[in-house]
Order: structure tokens, then C-alpha cells, then sequence
């Protein structure tokens, strides 16, 4: 139970559900930044509310939740003066959601790269720019890990011809 809110008035839920994010109630946060989102989709204070949901997202450690929800935002608002953060933050969430063994799928490192990409190109003096290359840099190490970790594996087992591709596909893609 807690205080009656008017759910009429988009500022007035707005105003709620930061008061929630700052004391951590992420879900009931997430209710109503989805109740702005939804009951007043013309709104200034709804496409706050939909990057707002991606920080609530990324701070509950839901990284994929919260790309998507960045990526949407990201679809719906190309222009908007926002947008830098926003393809930062996709980058970031893909990044933080990267698998640590080499042994795993690592596509949300393909995906953090691509996104970082696409920031530094569109933004590359942003005050952002530096960690995204620095995180560019260890997705492309940990890409280049996994390559080298298949290869090593085929090459150990004599199978020389699988194991070519692969050291190739390092030299190719990652000579650094």
C-alpha cells in the first residue's frame, strides 16, 4: 500500500516512478513508466518513460531487456536529442550481457560491437566515445579468443582443414 496516485496526470506518474527508481522499486517503476508509455503515447513524458524503462532495465541487471527496450527507443526517436545516449547505452547493455567463458554463444558481443560501432560513427567526439572504444577493443580481443579457441580445438584433434578457417578468419579480422 502506499499513496494514491493520479494516474490522469503523465507528470505527476512521472514524478512517482522516479521517486520509485530512487528507492529501488524497479517493478513498480516499471508499472508506471509502462502506464505513461501507454495511456499518453503523444506525451513528452512518454518517450521519457520509454528510455527511462531501459535504465530501470539495465540497472535491475536485465541487459537484454534493457537493449531492447534502448533499441526501441532508438527505432521509434532517430532524431531525438536523446539518441546519443541511447546508442551508447545498447552497446553497453550488450556489452555487460557478454558470456565470460570463450565456450559460450557470443552474440550480444557481436551486438555490442555493432551498436558501439554505430555510436562512434554517428558520435565519435562524444564524452562516451572512449569507453565504447575501449570496450571495442575487449569485444574484439574476446572475438578473436573464441576464434582462436575453435581453432586450437579442431587443430589438437588433427583436423587441419577445419582448423585453417579459423586461424585465418583471426588474422583476417583481428590482425592487431
Amino acid at each position: 500500500s502506499g499513496k494514491a496516485v493520479d494516474e490522469n496526470d503523465p507528470a505527476t506518474l512521472m514524478k512517482d516512478a522516479e521517486d520509485e527508481i530512487k528507492s529501488d522499486h524497479y517493478q513498480i517503476a516499471l508499472e508506471k513508466l509502462r502506464t505513461i508509455k501507454n495511456k499518453y503515447p503523444y506525451s513528452n513524458y512518454s518517450i521519457d518513460a520509454q528510455l527511462r524503462i531501459g535504465d530501470v532495465y539495465f540497472m535491475q541487471d536485465s541487459f537484454t531487456e534493457a537493449a531492447s527496450a534502448y533499441e526501441a527507443f532508438r527505432d521509434l526517436h532517430p532524431k531525438h536529442p536523446k539518441i546519443e545516449y541511447a546508442l551508447f547505452r545498447i552497446g553497453k547493455s550488450y556489452f555487460k550481457d557478454i558470456p565470460s567463458p570463450h565456450s559460450r554463444d557470443l552474440t550480444p558481443a557481436q551486438r555490442s560491437l555493432d551498436a558501439y560501432q554505430e555510436f562512434i560513427r554517428r558520435f565519435p567526439s562524444a564524452p562516451e566515445a572512449d569507453e565504447a572504444r575501449k570496450d571495442i577493443n575487449e569485444i574484439r580481443n574476446i572475438l578473436a579468443e573464441k576464434e582462436l579457441y575453435i581453432g586450437n580445438f579442431y587443430y589438437k584433434r588433427d583436423y587441419y582443414t577445419s582448423a585453417k578457417p579459423r586461424f585465418e578468419k583471426i588474422i583476417a579480422l583481428y590482425p592487431e
